[in-house]
Protein backbone atom coordinates (compact mmCIF):
# COMPACT_ATOMS: atom_id res chain seq x y z
CA UNK A 1 0.00 0.00 0.00
CA UNK A 2 1.52 3.38 -1.08
CA UNK A 3 1.34 6.41 0.85
CA UNK A 4 -0.97 8.08 -1.57
CA UNK A 5 -3.46 5.42 -1.66
CA UNK A 6 -3.51 5.45 2.26
CA UNK A 7 -4.60 9.67 1.80
CA UNK A 8 -6.94 8.58 -0.75
CA UNK A 9 -9.29 6.24 1.23
CA UNK A 10 -12.17 8.42 3.19
CA UNK A 11 -14.39 5.01 3.56
CA UNK A 12 -11.85 3.43 5.50
CA UNK A 13 -12.65 5.81 8.75
CA UNK A 14 -14.48 2.71 11.25
CA UNK A 15 -16.88 3.64 13.96
CA UNK A 16 -15.24 4.33 17.36
CA UNK A 17 -14.07 1.59 18.59
CA UNK A 18 -13.80 -0.97 16.24
CA UNK A 19 -10.67 -2.85 15.53
CA UNK A 20 -10.11 -4.49 12.43
CA UNK A 21 -7.30 -6.62 11.82
CA UNK A 22 -3.58 -5.29 12.92
CA UNK A 23 -1.76 -6.19 9.14
CA UNK A 24 -4.36 -4.11 7.22
CA UNK A 25 -3.01 -0.91 8.68
CA UNK A 26 0.72 -1.93 9.38
CA UNK A 27 2.28 -0.02 6.65
CA UNK A 28 0.68 2.73 8.16
CA UNK A 29 1.68 2.36 11.27
CA UNK A 30 5.47 1.30 10.43
CA UNK A 31 6.02 4.37 7.98
CA UNK A 32 6.44 7.38 10.46
CA UNK A 33 8.27 4.67 13.08
CA UNK A 34 10.47 3.88 10.74
CA UNK A 35 11.37 7.62 9.65
CA UNK A 36 11.43 8.21 13.69
CA UNK A 37 14.17 5.02 13.74
CA UNK A 38 16.06 6.60 10.87
CA UNK A 39 16.21 10.37 12.15
CA UNK A 40 17.34 9.34 16.03
CA UNK A 41 19.63 7.08 14.38
CA UNK A 42 21.40 9.56 12.24
CA UNK A 43 22.26 12.18 14.88
CA UNK A 44 22.54 9.67 17.68
CA UNK A 45 26.49 10.85 18.00
CA UNK A 46 25.48 14.32 18.17
CA UNK A 47 27.87 16.75 19.66
CA UNK A 48 28.84 14.48 22.47
CA UNK A 49 27.76 12.98 25.89
CA UNK A 50 24.99 15.10 27.69
CA UNK A 51 26.59 16.15 31.14
CA UNK A 52 23.31 13.76 32.66
CA UNK A 53 24.16 11.14 30.65
CA UNK A 54 27.58 11.03 32.08
CA UNK A 55 25.89 11.15 35.77
CA UNK A 56 23.05 7.98 34.79
CA UNK A 57 26.65 6.39 33.44
CA UNK A 58 28.26 6.72 36.90
CA UNK A 59 25.13 5.49 38.40
CA UNK A 60 24.30 2.32 36.19
CA UNK A 61 28.00 1.47 38.01
CA UNK A 62 26.52 1.19 41.34
CA UNK A 63 23.20 -0.52 41.33
CA UNK A 64 20.59 0.12 43.45
CA UNK A 65 17.33 -0.13 44.45
CA UNK A 66 16.78 3.87 44.03
CA UNK A 67 19.16 7.44 43.47
CA UNK A 68 18.64 10.56 44.57
CA UNK A 69 16.90 12.32 41.51
CA UNK A 70 15.47 8.99 39.98
CA UNK A 71 13.88 5.67 40.47
CA UNK A 72 16.08 2.58 39.59
CA UNK A 73 14.91 1.34 35.86
CA UNK A 74 16.12 3.30 33.79
CA UNK A 75 19.54 2.76 35.22
CA UNK A 76 19.13 -0.96 35.40
CA UNK A 77 18.58 -0.83 31.42
CA UNK A 78 21.80 1.35 31.01
CA UNK A 79 24.18 -1.09 32.52
CA UNK A 80 22.50 -4.00 30.86
CA UNK A 81 22.72 -1.71 27.08
CA UNK A 82 26.03 -1.09 28.32
CA UNK A 83 26.96 -4.91 29.47
CA UNK A 84 25.75 -5.91 26.07
CA UNK A 85 26.85 -3.04 23.39
CA UNK A 86 29.44 -1.33 25.62
CA UNK A 87 29.95 2.35 25.86
CA UNK A 88 29.53 3.84 22.56
CA UNK A 89 27.34 6.56 21.85
CA UNK A 90 25.60 4.17 19.59
CA UNK A 91 25.38 1.81 22.29
CA UNK A 92 24.35 4.35 25.11
CA UNK A 93 21.60 5.97 22.97
CA UNK A 94 20.25 3.07 21.29
CA UNK A 95 17.61 2.31 23.82
CA UNK A 96 15.79 6.10 23.47
CA UNK A 97 15.83 5.81 19.87
CA UNK A 98 13.77 2.71 19.92
CA UNK A 99 11.90 4.02 22.78
CA UNK A 100 11.03 6.69 20.78
CA UNK A 101 9.94 4.46 17.79
CA UNK A 102 8.08 2.47 19.70
CA UNK A 103 6.31 6.04 21.23
CA UNK A 104 5.48 7.53 17.54
CA UNK A 105 4.29 3.73 16.82
CA UNK A 106 1.50 3.45 19.48
CA UNK A 107 0.64 6.59 19.09
CA UNK A 108 -0.46 5.46 15.61
CA UNK A 109 -2.28 1.90 17.70
CA UNK A 110 -4.02 4.79 19.54
CA UNK A 111 -5.58 6.81 17.07
CA UNK A 112 -6.84 3.20 15.56
CA UNK A 113 -8.63 1.56 18.95
CA UNK A 114 -9.94 4.82 18.88
CA UNK A 115 -11.46 4.47 16.03
CA UNK A 116 -9.36 5.99 13.57
CA UNK A 117 -8.63 4.57 9.70
CA UNK A 118 -5.30 4.70 8.08
CA UNK A 119 -4.99 8.36 7.48
CA UNK A 120 -6.03 9.30 10.81
CA UNK A 121 -2.94 6.65 12.67
CA UNK A 122 -0.44 8.34 10.00
CA UNK A 123 -1.76 12.11 10.98
CA UNK A 124 -1.12 11.03 14.74
CA UNK A 125 2.12 8.74 14.38
CA UNK A 126 3.65 12.30 12.25
CA UNK A 127 2.20 14.45 14.87
CA UNK A 128 4.28 11.87 17.49
CA UNK A 129 7.25 11.80 14.67
CA UNK A 130 7.78 15.31 14.36
CA UNK A 131 7.24 16.75 18.19
CA UNK A 132 10.45 18.64 18.94
CA UNK A 133 10.24 17.34 22.32
CA UNK A 134 9.82 13.92 21.59
CA UNK A 135 12.97 14.00 19.41
CA UNK A 136 15.44 15.64 22.12
CA UNK A 137 14.14 12.93 24.38
CA UNK A 138 14.80 10.18 22.77
CA UNK A 139 18.26 11.52 21.26
CA UNK A 140 20.34 11.19 25.10
CA UNK A 141 19.54 8.36 27.55
CA UNK A 142 17.75 9.47 30.34
CA UNK A 143 14.37 8.02 32.46
CA UNK A 144 12.17 10.73 30.17
CA UNK A 145 13.45 8.28 26.80
CA UNK A 146 11.47 5.61 28.46
CA UNK A 147 8.32 7.70 30.16
CA UNK A 148 6.58 8.68 27.53
CA UNK A 149 6.03 5.17 26.60
CA UNK A 150 4.89 4.22 29.80
CA UNK A 151 2.39 6.66 29.29
CA UNK A 152 1.37 5.52 25.99
CA UNK A 153 0.98 2.04 27.34
CA UNK A 154 -0.88 2.73 30.56
CA UNK A 155 -3.35 5.03 28.33
CA UNK A 156 -3.20 2.42 25.19
CA UNK A 157 -4.75 -0.05 28.39
CA UNK A 158 -6.84 2.50 29.64
CA UNK A 159 -8.48 3.31 26.37
CA UNK A 160 -9.19 -0.49 25.89
CA UNK A 161 -10.71 -0.57 29.52
CA UNK A 162 -13.18 2.42 28.62
CA UNK A 163 -14.11 0.55 25.38
CA UNK A 164 -14.24 -2.89 26.24
CA UNK A 165 -15.28 -2.60 29.97
CA UNK A 166 -13.10 -5.95 31.06
CA UNK A 167 -12.11 -5.05 34.36
CA UNK A 168 -9.15 -7.43 34.23
CA UNK A 169 -7.17 -4.72 32.22
CA UNK A 170 -6.74 -2.86 35.52
CA UNK A 171 -4.16 -5.75 36.41
CA UNK A 172 -2.28 -4.78 33.69
CA UNK A 173 -2.98 -1.42 34.36
CA UNK A 174 -1.62 -1.82 37.68
CA UNK A 175 1.40 -3.69 36.10
CA UNK A 176 2.29 -0.89 33.46
CA UNK A 177 1.84 2.10 35.94
CA UNK A 178 4.03 0.37 38.66
CA UNK A 179 6.86 -0.69 36.01
CA UNK A 180 6.54 3.13 35.07
CA UNK A 181 6.83 4.36 38.82
CA UNK A 182 10.26 2.79 38.96
CA UNK A 183 11.71 4.58 35.71
CA UNK A 184 10.33 8.48 36.75
CA UNK A 185 7.65 9.08 39.81
CA UNK A 186 6.08 11.34 37.79
CA UNK A 187 3.82 8.51 36.16
CA UNK A 188 1.85 9.41 39.31
CA UNK A 189 0.17 12.43 37.77
CA UNK A 190 -1.05 10.17 35.32
CA UNK A 191 -2.86 8.10 37.75
CA UNK A 192 -3.97 10.79 39.43
CA UNK A 193 -5.46 12.07 36.16
CA UNK A 194 -7.04 8.81 35.69
CA UNK A 195 -8.67 8.74 38.91
CA UNK A 196 -10.53 12.62 38.88
CA UNK A 197 -11.56 11.52 34.89
CA UNK A 198 -13.46 8.91 35.96
CA UNK A 199 -14.95 10.51 38.71
CA UNK A 200 -16.26 13.48 36.70
CA UNK A 201 -17.46 11.67 34.05
CA UNK A 202 -20.71 8.74 34.12
CA UNK A 203 -17.25 6.04 33.53
CA UNK A 204 -17.02 6.41 37.77
CA UNK A 205 -18.80 2.92 38.65
CA UNK A 206 -15.15 1.47 37.36
CA UNK A 207 -13.44 2.89 40.38
CA UNK A 208 -15.55 0.41 42.69
CA UNK A 209 -14.64 -2.77 40.91
CA UNK A 210 -12.31 -4.53 43.47
CA UNK A 211 -9.63 -4.99 40.71
CA UNK A 212 -9.27 -1.49 40.21
CA UNK A 213 -8.13 -1.57 43.57
CA UNK A 214 -6.22 -4.65 43.05
CA UNK A 215 -4.07 -2.82 40.46
CA UNK A 216 -3.37 0.14 42.08
CA UNK A 217 -1.80 -2.36 45.10
CA UNK A 218 0.20 -3.96 42.04
CA UNK A 219 1.53 -0.65 41.13
CA UNK A 220 2.57 -0.07 44.51
CA UNK A 221 4.24 -3.40 45.35
CA UNK A 222 6.09 -2.75 42.25
CA UNK A 223 7.56 0.39 43.33
CA UNK A 224 7.78 -1.01 46.94
CA UNK A 225 11.45 -1.53 46.99
CA UNK A 226 12.45 2.62 45.61
CA UNK A 227 10.38 3.12 48.89
CA UNK A 228 12.01 1.07 51.32
CA UNK A 229 15.42 2.53 49.84
CA UNK A 230 13.64 6.23 50.26
CA UNK A 231 12.94 5.08 53.79
CA UNK A 232 16.82 3.87 54.23
CA UNK A 233 18.30 6.88 52.74
CA UNK A 234 16.27 9.33 54.52
CA UNK A 235 13.91 10.44 51.95
CA UNK A 236 16.46 11.96 49.81
CA UNK A 237 14.05 12.78 46.22
CA UNK A 238 11.79 14.78 48.64
CA UNK A 239 14.42 17.10 49.37
CA UNK A 240 15.63 16.81 45.96
CA UNK A 241 11.92 18.08 44.06
CA UNK A 242 11.59 20.66 47.47
CA UNK A 243 15.30 21.75 46.29
CA UNK A 244 14.71 21.83 42.59
CA UNK A 245 11.20 23.50 42.91
CA UNK A 246 12.89 26.73 45.27
CA UNK A 247 16.45 26.97 44.02
CA UNK A 248 16.50 25.83 40.19
CA UNK A 249 13.21 26.03 37.89
CA UNK A 250 12.16 29.07 37.00
CA UNK A 251 8.05 29.26 37.89
CA UNK A 252 6.44 30.08 34.74
CA UNK A 253 2.51 31.92 34.76
CA UNK A 254 -0.27 29.72 32.88
CA UNK A 255 -0.21 31.49 29.50
CA UNK A 256 3.67 31.15 29.29
CA UNK A 257 3.40 27.51 30.33
CA UNK A 258 1.01 26.98 27.80
CA UNK A 259 3.23 28.89 24.66
CA UNK A 260 5.47 26.29 25.85
CA UNK A 261 3.12 23.56 24.82
CA UNK A 262 3.03 25.02 21.20
CA UNK A 263 6.46 24.88 20.99
CA UNK A 264 7.69 21.72 22.98
CA UNK A 265 4.94 20.08 20.66
CA UNK A 266 5.30 21.81 17.29
CA UNK A 267 2.74 24.83 16.54
CA UNK A 268 0.91 22.52 13.82
CA UNK A 269 0.81 20.08 15.61
CA UNK A 270 -2.00 22.12 18.16
CA UNK A 271 -3.89 22.04 15.21
CA UNK A 272 -4.75 18.19 15.57
CA UNK A 273 -4.42 18.08 19.65
CA UNK A 274 -6.79 20.97 20.57
CA UNK A 275 -9.58 19.39 18.82
CA UNK A 276 -8.43 16.35 19.98
CA UNK A 277 -9.28 17.61 23.72
CA UNK A 278 -11.96 18.99 22.26
CA UNK A 279 -13.44 15.99 21.24
CA UNK A 280 -12.53 14.22 24.35
CA UNK A 281 -14.35 16.79 26.42
CA UNK A 282 -17.90 17.13 24.03
CA UNK A 283 -18.23 15.23 20.85
CA UNK A 284 -20.59 12.26 21.22
CA UNK A 285 -18.53 10.05 19.23
CA UNK A 286 -16.07 10.01 22.27
CA UNK A 287 -18.60 9.87 25.00
CA UNK A 288 -17.01 6.94 26.46
CA UNK A 289 -13.72 8.32 26.39
CA UNK A 290 -14.70 11.44 27.98
CA UNK A 291 -12.31 11.09 31.39
CA UNK A 292 -9.29 10.89 29.03
CA UNK A 293 -10.46 14.61 28.05
CA UNK A 294 -10.86 15.74 31.93
CA UNK A 295 -7.69 13.79 32.75
CA UNK A 296 -5.42 16.03 31.04
CA UNK A 297 -6.84 19.06 32.02
CA UNK A 298 -6.69 18.01 35.52
CA UNK A 299 -2.75 17.24 34.96
CA UNK A 300 -2.31 20.65 33.19
CA UNK A 301 -4.04 22.31 36.57
CA UNK A 302 -1.83 20.04 39.28
CA UNK A 303 1.29 21.04 37.32
CA UNK A 304 0.58 25.07 37.32
CA UNK A 305 -0.25 24.39 41.40
CA UNK A 306 3.27 22.57 41.64
CA UNK A 307 5.22 25.19 39.43
CA UNK A 308 6.56 22.18 37.54
CA UNK A 309 8.61 22.31 33.70
CA UNK A 310 6.55 22.46 30.82
CA UNK A 311 8.32 19.42 29.48
CA UNK A 312 6.89 17.46 31.93
CA UNK A 313 3.50 17.64 30.26
CA UNK A 314 4.85 15.59 27.48
CA UNK A 315 3.49 12.61 27.48
CA UNK A 316 0.22 13.10 28.30
CA UNK A 317 -0.02 14.28 24.31
CA UNK A 318 -0.41 10.88 22.31
CA UNK A 319 -3.86 10.30 23.65
CA UNK A 320 -4.71 14.27 22.08
CA UNK A 321 -3.09 13.54 19.11
CA UNK A 322 -4.95 10.28 18.26
CA UNK A 323 -8.40 11.59 19.41
CA UNK A 324 -7.88 14.68 16.99
CA UNK A 325 -6.80 12.61 14.35
CA UNK A 326 -10.13 10.84 14.49
CA UNK A 327 -11.68 14.03 13.98
CA UNK A 328 -9.67 15.34 11.09
CA UNK A 329 -9.96 12.66 9.60
CA UNK A 330 -13.66 13.11 9.02
CA UNK A 331 -13.46 16.37 8.06
CA UNK A 332 -10.49 16.02 5.95
CA UNK A 333 -12.14 13.90 3.25
CA UNK A 334 -10.21 14.42 -0.40
CA UNK A 335 -6.95 13.46 -1.29
CA UNK A 336 -5.87 16.67 -1.78
CA UNK A 337 -6.60 18.27 1.83
CA UNK A 338 -5.06 14.76 3.23
CA UNK A 339 -1.90 15.32 1.44
CA UNK A 340 -1.42 18.88 2.07
CA UNK A 341 -1.98 18.44 5.99
CA UNK A 342 0.81 15.40 5.88
CA UNK A 343 3.03 17.38 3.98
CA UNK A 344 2.64 20.52 5.93
CA UNK A 345 3.43 18.70 8.74
CA UNK A 346 6.46 17.06 7.63
CA UNK A 347 7.92 20.11 6.22
CA UNK A 348 7.52 22.43 9.09
CA UNK A 349 8.43 19.31 11.17
CA UNK A 350 11.96 19.05 9.09
CA UNK A 351 12.74 22.93 9.41
CA UNK A 352 12.13 22.57 13.30
CA UNK A 353 14.59 19.17 13.37
CA UNK A 354 17.76 21.31 14.01
CA UNK A 355 16.14 22.95 17.19
CA UNK A 356 15.39 19.48 19.04
CA UNK A 357 18.46 17.50 17.11
CA UNK A 358 21.96 18.41 16.93
CA UNK A 359 22.19 17.45 12.96
CA UNK A 360 24.14 21.07 12.16
CA UNK A 361 27.53 22.08 13.05
CA UNK A 362 27.60 23.96 16.10
CA UNK A 363 28.22 27.49 14.46
CA UNK A 364 25.95 26.80 11.69
CA UNK A 365 23.49 25.45 14.05
CA UNK A 366 24.02 29.36 16.18
CA UNK A 367 23.34 31.01 13.01
CA UNK A 368 20.41 28.95 12.55
CA UNK A 369 19.06 29.76 15.55
CA UNK A 370 19.73 33.15 15.89
CA UNK A 371 17.86 33.13 12.54
CA UNK A 372 14.60 32.23 14.25
CA UNK A 373 14.85 34.29 16.83
CA UNK A 374 15.29 32.18 19.09
CA UNK A 375 17.12 32.32 22.20
CA UNK A 376 18.70 30.01 24.81
CA UNK A 377 16.32 29.14 27.73
CA UNK A 378 15.73 26.27 30.27
CA UNK A 379 13.49 27.14 32.13
CA UNK A 380 16.21 27.42 34.72
CA UNK A 381 17.47 29.89 37.21
CA UNK A 382 21.57 29.75 35.33
CA UNK A 383 22.88 31.61 33.14
CA UNK A 384 22.76 30.59 29.15
CA UNK A 385 25.19 31.05 26.56
CA UNK A 386 25.31 30.60 22.69
CA UNK A 387 23.38 27.31 23.35
CA UNK A 388 20.99 26.12 25.19
CA UNK A 389 21.57 23.93 27.55
CA UNK A 390 20.45 20.97 26.41
CA UNK A 391 23.28 21.32 23.60
CA UNK A 392 26.01 23.04 25.62
CA UNK A 393 25.90 20.32 27.85
CA UNK A 394 26.97 18.04 25.23
CA UNK A 395 30.54 20.14 24.86
CA UNK A 396 33.74 20.13 27.07
CA UNK A 397 33.52 17.00 28.89
CA UNK A 398 36.64 15.03 27.42
CA UNK A 399 38.33 18.48 27.11
CA UNK A 400 37.78 18.87 30.92
CA UNK A 401 39.11 15.47 31.93
CA UNK A 402 42.28 16.30 29.46
CA UNK A 403 43.30 19.12 31.41
CA UNK A 404 42.44 17.67 34.95
CA UNK A 405 44.85 14.69 33.69
CA UNK A 406 47.70 17.44 33.23
CA UNK A 407 47.68 18.43 36.45
CA UNK A 408 47.42 15.06 37.68
CA UNK A 409 50.55 14.05 35.96
CA UNK A 410 52.38 16.94 37.44
CA UNK A 411 52.24 15.65 40.87
CA UNK A 412 54.41 13.11 42.38
CA UNK A 413 53.79 9.59 42.31
CA UNK A 414 53.87 9.14 46.08
CA UNK A 415 51.35 12.22 46.06
CA UNK A 416 48.94 10.34 43.08
CA UNK A 417 49.08 7.38 44.98
CA UNK A 418 46.66 9.38 47.50
CA UNK A 419 45.00 11.55 45.24
CA UNK A 420 41.44 12.39 45.12
CA UNK A 421 39.78 14.13 42.14
CA UNK A 422 36.50 16.32 43.54
CA UNK A 423 33.76 18.15 41.12
CA UNK A 424 31.85 20.72 42.20
CA UNK A 425 28.73 18.86 40.57
CA UNK A 426 27.55 15.51 39.08
CA UNK A 427 28.43 16.26 35.43
CA UNK A 428 31.98 17.06 35.97
CA UNK A 429 32.43 13.88 38.82
CA UNK A 430 31.02 11.54 35.48
CA UNK A 431 32.72 13.22 32.88
CA UNK A 432 36.03 12.04 35.03
CA UNK A 433 34.90 8.94 35.81
CA UNK A 434 33.74 7.72 32.10
CA UNK A 435 36.35 9.62 30.61
CA UNK A 436 38.53 9.52 32.78
CA UNK A 437 39.33 5.83 32.38
CA UNK A 438 41.51 6.20 29.93
CA UNK A 439 43.93 8.40 31.40
CA UNK A 440 44.46 6.44 34.89
CA UNK A 441 42.97 8.95 36.70
CA UNK A 442 40.87 7.45 39.99
CA UNK A 443 37.59 7.42 40.22
CA UNK A 444 35.77 11.24 41.15
CA UNK A 445 33.65 12.37 44.57
CA UNK A 446 31.22 15.11 44.68
CA UNK A 447 28.46 16.11 46.86
CA UNK A 448 25.65 16.02 44.13
CA UNK A 449 22.76 14.07 44.70
CA UNK A 450 24.29 10.29 44.28
CA UNK A 451 27.55 10.98 44.21
CA UNK A 452 27.37 12.18 47.82
CA UNK A 453 25.65 9.08 48.97
CA UNK A 454 29.07 6.84 47.18
CA UNK A 455 30.96 8.92 50.02
CA UNK A 456 35.11 9.16 49.70
CA UNK A 457 36.17 6.05 50.71
CA UNK A 458 38.29 4.15 48.01
CA UNK A 459 38.95 6.89 45.90
CA UNK A 460 42.39 7.49 45.27
CA UNK A 461 44.69 5.87 42.92
CA UNK A 462 46.27 3.28 45.09
CA UNK A 463 43.48 0.70 46.50
CA UNK A 464 45.18 0.27 50.02
CA UNK A 465 44.76 4.15 50.42
CA UNK A 466 40.82 4.51 51.65
CA UNK A 467 40.58 8.21 52.02
CA UNK A 468 42.77 10.97 49.82
CA UNK A 469 45.15 12.87 51.82
CA UNK A 470 45.08 15.37 49.02
CA UNK A 471 42.82 16.58 46.61
CA UNK A 472 42.53 17.83 42.81
CA UNK A 473 39.09 20.10 42.91
CA UNK A 474 37.34 21.55 39.89
CA UNK A 475 35.86 24.53 40.37
CA UNK A 476 34.40 26.56 43.75
CA UNK A 477 36.12 29.11 45.41
CA UNK A 478 39.41 29.41 46.58
CA UNK A 479 38.72 31.87 49.78
CA UNK A 480 36.20 28.58 50.50
CA UNK A 481 38.98 26.19 49.98
CA UNK A 482 41.14 28.11 52.43
CA UNK A 483 38.34 27.59 55.17
CA UNK A 484 39.30 23.84 54.98
CA UNK A 485 42.89 23.33 53.68
CA UNK A 486 45.76 24.62 54.84
CA UNK A 487 47.69 24.72 50.86
CA UNK A 488 45.36 25.81 48.38
CA UNK A 489 47.10 26.26 44.63
CA UNK A 490 45.34 27.22 41.58
CA UNK A 491 46.65 25.06 38.82
CA UNK A 492 44.55 25.04 35.71
CA UNK A 493 41.61 26.96 34.48
CA UNK A 494 38.87 25.17 32.00
CA UNK A 495 37.29 26.94 29.37
CA UNK A 496 35.09 26.20 26.16
CA UNK A 497 33.32 28.48 24.39
CA UNK A 498 30.00 26.57 23.69
CA UNK A 499 29.33 24.61 27.09
CA UNK A 500 26.89 26.30 30.24
CA UNK A 501 28.45 29.51 31.73
CA UNK A 502 27.73 27.63 34.84
CA UNK A 503 30.25 24.92 34.14
CA UNK A 504 32.82 27.36 32.17
CA UNK A 505 36.02 29.14 33.36
CA UNK A 506 36.08 26.68 36.04
CA UNK A 507 39.71 26.75 38.22
CA UNK A 508 41.45 23.58 38.52
CA UNK A 509 42.74 23.29 42.23
CA UNK A 510 45.24 21.15 44.42
CA UNK A 511 44.59 21.27 47.63
CA UNK A 512 46.68 19.73 50.59
CA UNK A 513 46.57 19.38 54.56
CA UNK A 514 42.92 19.27 55.29
CA UNK A 515 42.40 21.07 58.59
CA UNK A 516 39.64 18.65 59.81
CA UNK A 517 39.10 15.15 58.23
CA UNK A 518 37.64 14.39 55.68
CA UNK A 519 34.82 12.33 57.32
CA UNK A 520 33.99 15.99 58.69
CA UNK A 521 34.02 17.55 55.58
CA UNK A 522 32.04 15.49 53.67
CA UNK A 523 28.12 16.30 55.15
CA UNK A 524 29.29 20.17 54.58
CA UNK A 525 29.30 19.38 50.64
CA UNK A 526 25.97 17.91 50.39
CA UNK A 527 23.21 18.97 47.72
CA UNK A 528 20.39 17.43 46.43
CA UNK A 529 19.05 19.25 43.04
Amino acid sequence: MTLTTTLSEPQETVRVGQVRPLYLDLAVLLFPALAKLLLQLFAIRGYGLNGDELYYLACSEHLDWGYVDQPPLSIFLLWLERAILGDSHFAIRLLPALAGTATVLMTGLLARRLGAGRFGQLLAGICALVAPLYLGVHHMFSMNAFDTLFWIAALYLFVCLLDDGRPRLWLWLGVVIGLGLENKISLLFLGFGLVVGLALTSRRRLLLDPRAWLGALIAFLLLLPNIIWQVVEGWPTLEFIHNAQTQKMVELPPLLFLKEQFMLMHPLTAAVWVVGLAMLLVHPSMRRFRSLGWCYLAILALFFLQKGKPYYLGPAYPILFAAGACALERWFRSTWTRSVAVALLLATGAATIPMALPVLPVDTYIRFSEALGSRPASGERFEEGKLPSFYANMFGWEKLTALVDSVYRTLPPEDRARCGIFGQNYMQAGAIDFYGRRFGLPRAMAGHNNYWLWGIEGHTAAAGHVQPKMVIVIGGSERRLREWFEEVEERARFQDEYIQPIHNNEPIFVVRKPKVPFAMLWPKVRFYI
